[in-house]
Parts: structure tokens; C-alpha cells; sequence
């Protein structure tokens, strides 16, 4: 990422608000050419999950696998995406004792077909149970009867905490984009509602499949602290960092991109959190999750997810 001035621009996809962004690899190559009788596309073949035990920092350890049919023009990470959502599923819907809900962009999503961005599915276990660790365990391609190559596997290994009981069950953020399709260039808005008083912490989630980095976008030089009351709504930029020139920008991050997907995701926390634990620089976003954890603070979150097209 090419790190701008605030007070010019704030790229969307390139997230200028904060952090360095790497390249994101080349997708690699998809399944092979798959006969009349494979399975349907993105169709789950086999999901499995249990339990593995306990860890000192609270949450209990899951293993989660899946097997999804893939076409001939899905790239390993559409592949790969949808794979470990659904293994992420089988990991913790047992243990949570609930349906877990997803709101995802489409894998197969004209678009995207044969692009290396991948297009991320986001677990939304917010009101049950949230993942503090995860580790892939396996992952590729296997072969379906008669259609080689035309399954991809994926095991995983998630520490889940479950949500505390007594906790503020009404206690919830929404986040929402001005659209889920930006052509490049075109500017953005994100809109913030939450149902309590809280700090507002924004993030960018990128190279989305292979480390899922992440920038800090708000707070940021101009924006210092973003304080929220409970049922009003925040859009950003507002008029004051208007005011201070700066604008969210949809940008393809190198020349030569047709498409782009990026993922966005909101904390609200009902007290100020220090930057020790919202710098993503140390651990991630799964690093930010594990410190909210030891904070000891209420806090609730959302994602939204959008794509860019050349024009």
C-alpha cells in the first residue's frame, strides 16, 4: 500500500487511514476442467467438527473440516474461501449450540471468475461466540468420483470463546457501505450505527486468504477519537474530515487489476481502548480480538465486504 497524505485522500481499497499494505500473490490455478457429472459448484460435500480441548486464555480449541465441489473457473482462494467458511461453521456451531449465520459476498460472482482477489465469506459470530486463534491444518484440492481435482478440502483449528452470558445482549453495531460495487475511482462512505454509547474503531481487513492483514482506519491523524451515542448514526468521512480533504477513494490496487475485493470491519467498545490494544501491527485482527478479550470490556463488531471494478 502506498501510504497518501489524510488531508488529500483516504483510499478505500488501499486504505491510506493507517498501516502498510504488502502485495496480495497471484490466485495460482484453479481446479481442472470438470465433466457433466461433478458435483454442483460451491456445494458442500462433507463437514465435520469436534472438540479438542481447552487454552490457558480461555477459549476452547475446535477442529473444523470442509469439502467443497469447485468449477472450472474458480481460483484456489474463491475455492479456498468458501472452504474454510464452512469449516469455520463445522468447528464451532456444536459447541455454540447455534446455526451459525454468514453474510458473504458471492464466490461465483461473474466478476471474480478467475481473478486472484478472493472474495471472503465473513462469520458473523458476534451474539454467540467469537474466534481468538485459528490455524489452517490442511488445505487443497482432492478428487470427487469421476472428476479429478474437482473438490477442495480445507481442516482448521479455532479457539472459540463464547460470548458471556451475562453480558449486554442488546448491545450490537451495524456497519454498512454506500454500495457492495465501486468502479475504480469512485468515492465511498461508510455509515455506523450502534445501539449503545461507544468508541468506534475501523478497520481494513486485506490480502484477504493468505494472512488477512490489517489496517487501522480509524482513529487516524485527522479522526483522534470517534465517540458515538447510542442510536445515531455516523457517517465517514464526515463534514469535518471533509472540511480536512479527506475522502474514501475505491482504488484496484495495482495496474492492470479488473477486480478487487476488500472487507471492512467495525469495534465498538463502551469504554476508550488504548493503542497497545487496537494496533493491529501486533498479531493482526485475531490480535486486536485477543486483547479486547484480556481488556475486559464490552464490545460488539460488524463487517461489511464490497468489490472494485476497473472501469
Amino acid at each position: 500500500m502506498t501510504r497518501r497524505a489524510l488531508t488529500v485522500v483516504c483510499a478505500l481499497a488501499l486504505s491510506a487511514c493507517g498501516g502498510g499494505r504488502a502485495r496480495i500473490p497471484e490466485a495460482g490455478a484453479s481446479a481442472a476442467a470438470v465433466p457433466a457429472s461433478a458435483p454442483v459448484r460451491n456445494e458442500v460435500q462433507d463437514r465435520r467438527g469436534r472438540l479438542l480441548g481447552a487454552d490457558p486464555e480461555g477459549c476452547s480449541w475446535l477442529e473444523g473440516s470442509a469439502s467443497v465441489a469447485v468449477g472450472p473457473q474458480d481460483t484456489r482462494h474463491q475455492a479456498r474461501a468458501a472452504a474454510m467458511e464452512h469449516a469455520r461453521a463445522a468447528a464451532i456451531q456444536d459447541f455454540l449450540g447455534v446455526e451459525v449465520k454468514s453474510k458473504f459476498m458471492d464466490f461465483q460472482q461473474e466478476g471474480l471468475r478467475g481473478e486472484s482477489r478472493l472474495t471472503e465469506g465473513i462469520l458473523q459470530t458476534t451474539r454467540s461466540g467469537r474466534i481468538m486463534k485459528e490455524q489452517v491444518l490442511e488445505e487443497g484440492y482432492r478428487d470427487a468420483p469421476d472428476c479429478p481435482g474437482c473438490l477442495y478440502r480445507l481442516r482448521l483449528k479455532a479457539c472459540v470463546l463464547p460470548r458471556d452470558g451475562g453480558g449486554d445482549k442488546d448491545f450490537f453495531v451495524e456497519l454498512r457501505t454506500s454500495s457492495q460495487r465501486f468502479l475504480h475511482g469512485e468515492e465511498a462512505k461508510l455509515v455506523v450505527t450502534a445501539t449503545r454509547d461507544c468508541w468506534i474503531y475501523l478497520y481494513n481487513i486485506y490480502d484477504l486468504g493468505a494472512k488477512d492483514q490489517a489496517a487501522l482506519m480509524v482513529p487516524n491523524e485527522n479522526v483522534r477519537e470517534k465517540r458515538l451515542r447510542a442510536g445515531e448514526s455516523w457517517e465517514y468521512p464526515d463534514a469535518e474530515a471533509r472540511k480536512l480533504g479527506v475522502r474514501l477513494v475505491a482504488e484496484l490496487p495495482r495496474e492492470g487489476d479488473e477486480v478487487s475485493a476488500e472487507t471492512i470491519r467495525v469495534i465498538a467498545s463502551k469504554a476508550a481502548l488504548s493503542k497497545a490494544v487496537t494496533d493491529p501491527a501486533d498479531g493482526g485482527w485475531l490480535g486486536v480480538l485477543r486483547r479486547l478479550n484480556r481488556a475486559n470490556v464490552e464490545w460488539a463488531e460488524d463487517a461489511a465486504a464490497y468489490t472494485i471494478y476497473k472501469r
